[in-house]
């Protein structure tokens, strides 16, 4: 896996040199996109599973946004993320429970200049995200005495892993309209975007215990025989984005 990532890496920086002596054409758009997701949870499943709770979803619809640049030389960034919009609570004789994952990706895209359809841009994103995922308990046995919570009768509490890894995906991109400005050289388009990734977890930090009252006076606990939150998942989703783009004057 590292001897691919490095190959990838290699192209796309080599890209950049090659590519200096061009006329420039700088793309900036903000999207928005909505998809699917399927994020099993694999280690944590089982954990409830085995406990006799009900494991959630793996399968969940998403709603996200993001941030893309790119120059005509092909070499770009972005920043993306997105929340899942299914059901992810459920609930025992004890306590309510849900899984609440949180990733923000950053890295570069590389796009062709010359590609095989005049109408799709195709083209690959390689980022690394970083993240929590956390498991919140809440007790369906309230405590509501002032004096209680003074000696730590808790209600509710967190558990939660911080994650970092690789997202990989290949997209293609479809030109809804565009106008430019000739005394400006500034213009504004739309587009249509496809892609299809996979998130690769590739750390998961010791399992953390938050409780609801302020890290100032306690600090976080290390919970210990705790599964993994391994936020692995395939995803693809549609990407929908207005910006301008603006070509550098002679």
């Amino acid at each position: 896996m590292k001897r691919v990532l490095f190959i990838i890496l290699g192209l796309v920086f080599c890209t950049f040199d090659m590519a200096m002596g061009q006329d420039k054409l700088y793309f900036t758009d903000f999207y928005l996109s909505a998809g699917y997701r399927n994020q099993p949870y694999t280690d944590l499943a089982n954990y409830l599973d085995n406990a006799g709770y009900e494991t959630f979803n793996a399968q969940s619809g998403t709603l996200g946004a993001g941030f893309s640049y790119v120059a005509l030389s092909g070499l770009g960034f972005f920043a993306e993320s997105e929340f899942t919009l299914n059901k992810k609570r459920f609930e025992n004789e004890f306590v309510n429970y849900r899984y609440r994952p949180f990733h923000i990706t950053a890295g570069l895209q590389y796009h062709w200049k010359n590609t095989i359809t005049d109408e799709w841009r195709i083209y690959p994103k390689l980022g690394l995200y970083y993240g929590t995922t956390s498991l919140d308990l809440i007790t369906k046995d309230l405590v509501t005495d002032f004096n209680e919570n003074l000696m730590g009768g808790m209600n509710t509490s967190f558990l939660y892993q911080r994650n970092l890894g690789l997202n990989i995906s290949l997209n293609a991109d479809r030109l809804l309209g565009a106008f430019l400005k000739p005394t400006t050289q500034v213009g504004v388009y739309s587009r249509m975007g496809l892609q299809v990734g996979y998130m690769l977890n590739l750390y998961s930090s010791v399992t953390q215990l938050r409780r609801n009252f302020s890290p100032d006076i306690r600090k976080d606990l290390i919970i210990s025989n705790a599964p993994e939150f391994d936020p692995s998942a395939f995803y693809v989703k549609l990407n929908f984005a207005i910006g301008k783009f603006e070509k550098e004057k002679n």
